[in-house]
Formats: C-alpha cells, sequence, structure tokens
C-alpha cells in the first residue's frame, strides 16, 4: 500500500511539474503615444487561441509554450504590430508593444504650417494636401484642374480664392501666396503667378493653408498659402514619360439628336452646334511630360520638362471684312474701324486682326533641381534649382455676347477719317470669342533660379539659406508689355531644445527687391520703371504638452517700400492650439493676423483694352485682416477605410479692402482699384479625406468637401471713396466725379461682396482594382449674387452688349431705371463632372481615358469669360 501511495504521488507531482518546465509566461503593456489602451488583442499568430487582452492599465499577462513565437498586438483604430520573442521554459518575459495611430495609413506629413515637419491632424491650422497622384490622373496640363478639387478653393481665371477671402481682381495682386519649395513664385510687378510655370511633372505633394498666414509667408499671404513641394530622388533611379493628346466638343444645340451627340463627343461631327463654336475642324491639344531623378554618389539630380500645344477654345476678335455698311446711331462706343484694325478710342492705338492660327498656347517648359551633400562636413548640403519657360497664350478680357449681332459706333473728335461703322459679326452666339479689341496675344519668357545651403550641427540645429531670382517677361500684342526681375532671399534657422521638452523653434530674416518696366505702369512714373523692396524678421515657437496639446506662436514684423518714395511698417501676430481629445479626435484653435501690400501693377497701371479703361490709383493703401476658426478632426475606421472628417466654423475680417471697382464715365467703362473699407467673411466647412484598401485587389481614395461662407460689407452704404476720374478720349480730357460705395456699384442690394461663390463642394474619389483605376470629380459653385452694376448698365442700355443679364437669367424690374435689377437664382449654380479610367498596361506602362466637363456644361466662373467645354484626352505613361 505504501508503495501504491508513493508511486501515485510521484505521478502526481511529476505531472504537475511537467507544465512549468514546458511553458513561459509572456507579459507587458500596450500604449500609443499618449495613454496604455485598454482591451487591446495580443495572441500567438500560429494559434490565436492562445493569449489575453490587456486590462485597464494595459497589461496583459499569460502563458505559452516554450520557444520561439510570433505574437500580433492589434487594437481597434490602430496598425497591427507583429513581433518575434523567446520565451523561455519556467521563466517571464516582458514584451512591450507600442502602437502607431492608423492616420500613418494616410501617410500625410507637412511642412509649410510651421516650417517644420509635422502630422496633418496635429496642426493649429486648417490645411489640406494633394498627392501626385490626382495631378496625373487628371491629366493636368497646368496645376489648377487639380487644385480645384481641394475644399473651399476656386482658380477664377487664374486667380485662387480660398472661403471667400478674395473675387476677381482682374489678374492683378493675389491674397494667397503661391510658392514653389517655400519660395514666391508670383511675379513682383503684378504679384499673379503664371500657373503653367510650374513644375507638375516633379511634384512632391501640394499644401493648402487655409485662413491669414502672413507671420511666415509674407505680405501676400493674407488669406492662405498654396505652397508646391517638389521631390529630389529616391533610392531607386525613376525615368517618366507621359504623352497625352485631346480634343474639345462643341456645344450643340438642346435638340440635336443622339448620334450627332455622339459623334460630337468624339470630335468628329458639329454640324448641328449652335454658334458658340467659333473653331474649324477639330480644337485639339498634346504634348508631354518628362522627369529623370537619380542619385549620383553624393549628388542629387532631378530634370523635368513640358512640351505643349492647345488649340484654344476662346476665339478671335470679329475679323474687319464683317464690317457691312455704316450706321448713325450715335451712342458712344469703344471700339472703332480705321484701315485694316480696330481703335482704341481711350489710346488710340490700332488692334490689328487676329486669325484663328494665331490663337493657341505653346509652351516648353524645362526645370532641374541639383542637391550636393557633402561627404566631408556631415549635415552640409547646396545646391542650385531651376525652371525655364517659353510660352505664346492669349487672354480675352470679354466675350462676344449672345445679343451682340449688331454694334453701333461713334468716332470722337479729333480723330480722321471717322466714320459711324455697324459691324454685323460671323457669330451671333458668341460667348466662345473675344470681344473686339479685348484679346491680347503674349509671348511669355520666365524662369527662376534658387541657389540654397543647409546645414544641421551635430546637436540638430538646421540653418538654411534660400534664395530666388525670378525674371518675367510678356510681351503683349497690343503695346502692354511688362517685365520684372525679382531678387529674393531668407535665412532660417530651427531649433528643437529637447531639454525644455521638445520646444521647436523657427526664425529667420527675409527679403526682396523687385524691378519693373511697362508700358501700362505709368501710373506712379511715366516711363513706367518702378521698384518695390520688402524686408522681415518672423519668429514661430511650438510646443507639444503631455503628448496631447500643441500651441503654436509666432510673430512678423515687416517693411514695405514702393519707388523710394512711399513705405509702410507692419506687424502681425499669430497663435494656435490642438488638443488631442481622445483617439483621434483632435479640437484645435487659430487666430491669426495678415496683411498685404498694393502690387506694383494696382497702384500704377493705366491703360486700355477694348474700350475698357484700367486707371491707377498712386493712393492705395495697404490692407489688413485677422482670421479666427474652430476646428475639430476626427479619425475613423469602417471595416479597411482609413480617414479624416473635419468640421472647422471661420470668421476672417479685412480692414482698407483692396477691390477693383467698375466705374463709368460719359458712357465709357473703366476700373480702377480702391480700398473699399471694412469686409468680413464668416462660414463653415465641411472635409473629408481618406484611402481603403479593401481586399489585395480592390482600394478607393477620397479627397470631398462642402463650403458655406458669408462674404458682405460691413458698411455697405458708407462712402469709401469720392475721386474724379480722368478719361482721356483722342483729343478730349474728360473729369467724372464719383461717389463709390458698395451699395451703390452693386448689382445687388444685399451686404454681400461681389464675384464670391458662397457654395462650393467637390469630391474626387478612386477606386482601384487590379490593374484598372476608375476616377471620378464633382465641383459645384452657386451662382455669383452681386457684381459691378456697370456690367449691367452697360447691357441693359445697349450700350456694350455683354449679355449677362440673358447669361445669369436676371431681370429688369419693370418700369424702373435700367441700372435697378432683381438677381433671382433662375440661373442656379454651376456644376463639373471629370471622370477618368486607366489600365496598367505593364509595370512600366499605364494608359489612361480622361474625359472633363463630360456632361459639356456651357458655364462661366467669372462675368463675361466662358469656361472649357468638354474635352476627352488619351494619356500614356512609362515608368521605370
Amino acid at each position: 500500500m505504501v508503495r501504491n501511495f508513493v508511486t501515485s504521488l510521484l505521478m502526481v507531482l511529476v505531472y504537475m511539474i511537467a507544465p512549468a518546465q514546458e511553458t513561459g509566461t509572456l507579459r507587458g503593456t500596450v500604449s500609443d503615444d499618449t495613454e496604455t489602451l485598454i482591451g487591446a488583442s495580443v495572441v500567438m499568430l500560429e494559434d490565436a487561441s492562445v493569449g489575453a487582452a490587456t486590462d485597464v492599465s494595459g497589461n496583459y499577462l499569460f502563458s505559452l509554450p516554450a520557444g520561439t513565437h510570433k505574437v500580433v498586438c492589434s487594437f481597434t483604430g490602430m496598425r497591427p504590430d507583429t513581433i518575434q520573442v523567446m520565451v523561455k521554459a519556467g521563466e517571464t518575459t516582458t514584451q512591450n508593444f507600442f502602437l502607431e495611430q492608423f492616420a500613418e495609413e494616410l501617410g500625410v506629413v507637412v511642412v509649410s504650417a510651421g516650417k517644420f515637419e509635422q502630422k496633418l491632424e496635429e496642426l493649429t491650422v486648417s490645411m489640406d494636401v494633394l498627392k501626385p497622384d490626382i495631378i496625373q490622373s487628371k491629366n493636368t496640363t497646368n496645376i489648377t484642374s487639380a487644385l480645384e478639387q481641394v475644399p473651399g478653393l476656386t482658380i477664377m481665371d487664374e486667380e485662387p480664392q480660398i472661403r471667400s477671402g478674395s473675387g476677381y481682381s482682374f489678374g492683378l495682386g493675389s491674397r494667397v501666396a503661391v510658392l514653389v519649395d517655400d519660395l514666391p513664385v508670383m511675379t513682383g510687378d503684378m504679384g499673379k503667378a503664371e500657373w503653367s510655370f510650374i513644375p507638375t511633372e516633379n511634384v512632391e505633394q501640394i499644401e493648402v493653408i487655409k485662413g491669414a498666414s502672413s507671420v511666415l509667408y509674407g505680405s501676400s499671404a493674407l488669406s492662405g498659402v498654396i505652397n508646391v513641394r517638389t521631390a529630389y530622388p529616391k533610392d531607386k533611379p525613376l525615368t517618366k514619360v507621359n504623352v497625352y493628346t485631346g480634343f474639345r466638343s462643341a456645344i450643340l444645340e438642346d435638340d440635336a439628336p443622339a448620334g450627332k451627340r455622339i459623334a460630337n463627343f468624339f470630335g468628329l461631327d458639329a454640324s448641328e452646334a449652335s454658334g458658340k463654336k467659333w473653331w474649324d475642324g477639330v480644337a485639339n491639344f498634346s504634348g508631354m511630360n518628362f522627369l529623370h531623378s537619380r542619385k549620383i554618389k553624393q549628388l542629387d539630380l532631378v530634370i523635368g520638362g513640358n512640351f505643349h500645344y492647345d488649340y484654344g477654345y476662346i476665339g478671335p476678335q470679329p475679323a474687319m471684312s464683317t464690317v457691312q455698311s455704316l450706321s448713325d446711331n450715335p451712342v458712344q462706343q469703344f471700339v472703332m474701324l480705321r484701315g485694316a484694325g480696330y481703335i482704341d478710342i481711350l489710346s488710340g492705338d490700332t488692334v490689328q486682326d487676329i486669325s484663328p492660327d494665331e490663337v493657341r498656347e505653346i509652351r516648353g517648359r524645362f526645370n532641374f533641381n541639383l542637391r550636393y551633400r557633402n561627404k566631408k562636413v556631415k549635415g552640409l548640403a547646396y545646391g542650385l534649382n531651376g525652371n525655364f519657360m517659353r510660352s505664346s497664350k492669349n487672354f480675352s478680357l470679354v466675350w462676344n455676347a449672345k445679343g451682340a449681332e449688331e454694334h453701333s459706333y461713334v468716332v470722337p473728335s479729333g480723330v480722321d477719317s471717322a466714320a459711324y461703322v455697324r459691324a454685323l459679326f460671323n457669330n451671333p452666339d458668341g460667348y466662345y470669342q473675344a470681344y473686339p479689341g479685348t484679346m491680347t496675344l503674349t509671348e511669355i519668357t520666365t524662369f527662376y533660379f534658387d541657389p540654397f545651403i543647409t546645414y544641421v550641427t551635430p546637436r540638430g540645429i538646421q540653418h538654411s539659406i534660400r534664395s530666388r531670382i525670378l525674371y518675367s517677361n510678356n510681351d503683349n500684342s497690343n503695346n502692354q508689355s511688362n517685365r520684372s526681375t525679382t531678387f529674393f532671399g531668407e535665412y532660417q534657422i530651427q531649433r528643437t531644445f529637447e531639454k525644455m521638452y521638445n520646444l521647436n523653434l523657427a526664425a529667420g530674416a527675409s527679403g526682396s527687391y523687385s524691378m519693373s518696366q511697362s508700358e501700362v505702369f505709368v501710373g506712379g512714373d511715366t516711363t513706367g520703371n518702378n521698384n518695390m523692396k520688402n524686408f522681415s524678421l518672423f519668429m514661430q515657437l511650438d510646443k507639444k504638452f503631455w503628448k496631447v496639446l500643441n500651441l503654436s506662436l509666432g510673430v512678423r514684423g515687416e517693411y514695405y517700400q514702393i519707388n523710394d518714395t512711399e513705405f509702410a511698417v507692419k506687424p502681425v501676430f499669430r497663435s494656435g492650439l490642438s488638443f488631442k481629445m481622445g483617439r483621434e479626435s483632435y479640437v484645435r484653435y487659430s487666430y491669426g493676423q495678415g496683411y498685404r501690400f498694393p502690387t506694383i501693377a494696382e497702384k500704377f497701371i493705366e491703360t486700355t483694352s477694348g474700350g475698357f479703361g484700367v486707371f491707377p490709383n498712386e493712393n492705395l493703401q495697404p490692407e489688413t485682416s485677422w482670421n479666427m476658426e474652430i476646428g475639430f478632426k476626427q479619425g475613423f475606421k469602417l471595416g479597411k477605410f482609413f480617414g479624416y472628417l473635419d468640421f472647422v466654423g471661420f470668421w476672417q475680417h479685412y480692414n482698407n479692402s483692396i477691390e477693383f471697382v467698375m466705374i463709368q464715365s460719359d458712357n465709357i467703362p473703366g476700373l480702377k482699384f480702391y480700398n473699399t473699407g471694412s469686409n468680413r467673411v464668416r462660414g463653415v466647412e465641411v472635409s473629408l479625406m481618406g484611402t481603403g484598401q479593401f481586399t489585395k485587389s480592390f482600394g478607393m481614395n477620397v479627397i470631398a468637401g462642402y463650403t458655406f461662407t458669408v462674404p458682405e460689407s460691413i458698411k455697405p452704404d458708407e462712402v469709401y471713396t469720392t475721386d474724379s476720374v480722368q478719361i482721356v478720349s483722342v483729343g478730349d480730357t474728360i473729369w467724372k466725379p464719383l461717389e463709390l460705395s458698395h451699395s451703390g456699384t452693386s448689382v445687388s442690394d444685399s451686404k454681400i461682396l461681389k464675384y464670391r461663390f458662397q457654395h462650393l463642394a467637390s469630391i474626387d474619389v478612386e477606386f482601384t482594382y487590379r490593374k484598372w483605376a476608375l476616377g471620378y470629380s464633382f465641383r459645384y459653385y452657386s451662382k455669383v449674387r452681386n457684381l459691378d452694376r456697370v456690367v449691367y448698365e452697360l447691357d441693359a442700355n445697349n450700350q456694350f452688349n455683354t449679355g449677362i443679364i440673358q447669361y445669369r437669367g436676371d431681370e429688369e424690374v419693370e418700369g424702373a431705371p435700367a441700372k435697378d435689377f432683381i438677381v433671382n437664382d433662375r440661373k442656379g449654380g454651376t456644376y463639373v463632372m471629370d471622370a477618368r479610367l486607366s489600365f496598367q498596361v505593364a509595370e512600366w506602362l499605364k494608359a489612361a481615358f480622361i474625359v472633363n466637363n463630360f456632361m459639356n456644361n456651357s458655364y462661366s466662373l467669372r462675368p463675361l469669360k466662358m469656361e472649357q467645354p468638354r474635352t476627352a484626352s488619351i494619356q500614356f505613361t512609362v515608368k521605370v
């Protein structure tokens, strides 16, 4: 009995001891960058039944067989982490897990907000980011078609508007700073970016800041910044060639048969087209981009370029041969006939015929990035970037509108060989054709060179010196040429103070000097020679507290001088915070001041175009603003779709606002820039950015948004200026006293500012399946509720048949003077839809078919100029 008892006891002991010798214990903590995670799962990869979940303290503990195992840690909304651990029998092994937020799946790191790398979700300002894929997939011949997919951003006749922060300004001056690699790319005289000059073939990403950003980017950043960041080579060399060709459809009559519509879609038959089609044959375009980047030991090399030909869609002004007979109608008009050309009665210049063959754009652009990383001095790099473009293009100020079949002209006194004439135009519906005398052909030569040097010390202090020489020469066909050279330089220092809990400092100094020579900028110096100087000091501090709170403070001081006769000094401030309320929940607050000095062109331009006078205002003063916003960003995960929803309310207040105003004196319309008093823009915006890879073969990317604004004059009835405009006719000088107010110069009796869209909506979504990709874009622009009253008066009184009343669907009040109108919403708004389909033929070859404005809507964003009809193109991309 004793023997049996001892034997049984030994067997029990062996059974109890054996597991302890064959298993071990794994324990640890699971956390993210701010806190421990409750309920995270830690399991063996080989057997998911072996594992545990973290407790209220974020700790886990479980036993598993001794040996080497792969262990997976996962948590909803976080990126899973898989590691290999060695577990010894009878021992406890500690393994902590740190999970990254799923926002990393979006891969969005930005620089523009603070001039150092930050995660998009932690910013204290509103920012949207465009990746280069959308630029290529939309066959962007210039970058504006991609930028229009950014929520709240509109490009109106090449002028950027952010959240109704500005209206149409005749191409002179911008409240949005346009940069390439943190350096301004706007001309020194006109303050305007040439969008086709931006190297679309070599874009790392585009960062769009919304709201006043003058602290870091100076005068032009009154309501935002568009910063295009170019790319340097990766470890693997890249060569890419993109070729494309396409055509435009005609605008067909509503009752055109289906067969005609199908043929017209492919550019084969336009016989049912209305008079809006001015061209004969196919209005085609074609071009190519190329890019090569590689590392050659310590040298980073990037070269790229673009060649583009475009037949255009805005036709030339009617030819002189259309003049049929004389008329004795004594209505003063703005263009008359002499010899083989038009005579502009304000300047006496002859505007020659422009043939359809001349109405096209031809562009050649070449760019390079060179950076040498010093091998002997670690952290030292220097180089030279450059970009050169030569192009021929055209610009039309006013369409040859519907209802303009018959124009009456009068020749003022003092003009030889004068006669009253009547022109019967070939095109009875000329929305896509220029009004007589308003088309300009321009030969553009522009380039920049950017020498730079950067140095990161062993202690991590970053020094950088960046400079840019920007030259632009616009040789215009109507004796209105202009050229400018701008020298810009900036020194910047960045340092992170680790002992002060990672306080980041960005500070520096910048300066620019612009020289301008123009035949039309003669309001200040009759020779047309003007110059502008600008110097500044800036500093911004960014600090993160307790891993959840980001604070930002900035200040800038600016000195501005023009023509050595007047100067201004302006300090501005900004502050912001971002607080992480929970996992992927962020609330932010931002306050920023902005300012903008008037450009040389705004102050001194004096010219005419088709009878429209543009008058100088030497007394134009700088405008200032402040911007406040409160935003909430929420990350989410739906299955395998990761995204961010962003909600923001904003308020921007402008003082001394610079706006152009269309005035009329003795039946001659003119444009002039004025300080129009105090304005404000309030609104809300919601946007979505996300990506998903649902299966190995099927994925999706989306960017969408809706913006509602209330842009209004604070004191619409207040007279902001009493002026006397000098109108020079041939042989006559006329002075017209003017008292100007917002209400007195507006077609609408509301406070709403001119040339603004109150409702904007956009979405771009792309689905990928194996080698296929299908994309769709949608944009909605609400009706522009207010614009200059003179535009309507000219149309209503048959002085200048703009066709604007008929186009907009606006009506006159019966029995009331012609200038009083009811602006209704019969026309509503405008929507534009694009589509694209691509196929990855081989690893090195991709083919795509792109249709923009595929509904072929006839629409106008700024008064008196049409936007493009439908375009269809094919594109082939070779990448090795």
